[in-house]
């Protein structure tokens, strides 16, 4: 049962039967293919600008092999943003962590896309690319997850951040702390009994 750790924060943050009704679209969902991950190239062009040392500038690059109108509009103004965001900083890239944070049978992939030596300081950052602003709520429990898998002895120094890029704001303090945990436990057990109540149907 692995999900994406947007899924499950969207499944934490709704209530009621619409919390059936997001385990049901998950559950019923197609399997992943790259055609149709409309941020994909924009992930790996920002991944490839830090770990290659490239100019910012490269980015509109991207543009160049686009077609679709949506996805040209909405990746201009991300590049646009994200260019802001860098401005002068200087900027060195490391391998972020991966791992899963899993509960029982439940399996949730944590993997902020960039690590960046910025300003002396390191980052951790999952991107977020979405149109809407991303609610304080979403920031804390995110951070939560990454926080509590990841702040052993090696990675003490990292901190971990979401980047709202559309509006150049990084989040790096979540209100929770180890002791909340528990709470996402209990979404997730409740999470798996939907998934398994829909199995055996």
């Amino acid at each position: 049962m692995n999900i994406s750790l947007t899924d499950f924060i969207d499944y934490v943050s709704k209530a009621g039967t619409s919390k059936f009704t997001l385990v049901n679209q998950i559950f019923n969902r197609d399997d992943y293919n790259p055609a149709f991950d409309f941020w994909k190239a924009m992930r790996e062009g920002i991944v490839d600008l830090h770990k290659n040392s490239k100019d910012k500038a490269e980015l509109d690059k991207i543009l160049n092999e686009l077609a679709d109108k949506k996805k040209i509009n909405r990746y201009s103004t991300i590049i646009s943003s994200y260019k802001s965001f860098l401005g002068r900083k200087k900027t060195f890239w490391f391998d972020p962590p991966s791992k899963d944070w899993q509960f029982n049978d439940l399996k949730i992939k944590l993997n902020p896309e960039i690590g960046l030596e910025i300003n002396d300081k390191s980052y951790a950052i999952k991107l977020y690319f979405k149109e809407d602003n991303i609610s304080q709520a979403k920031v804390d429990l995110i951070l939560l997850l990454m926080n509590s898998q990841f702040k052993n002895n090696e990675l003490k120094t990292v901190t971990f951040a979401i980047l709202d890029i559309e509006r150049k704001k990084l989040y790096d303090r979540s209100k929770l702390g180890n002791e909340h945990i528990s709470l996402l436990e209990g979404e997730a057990l409740s999470f798996i009994n939907i998934w398994n109540s829909l199995q055996k149907r």
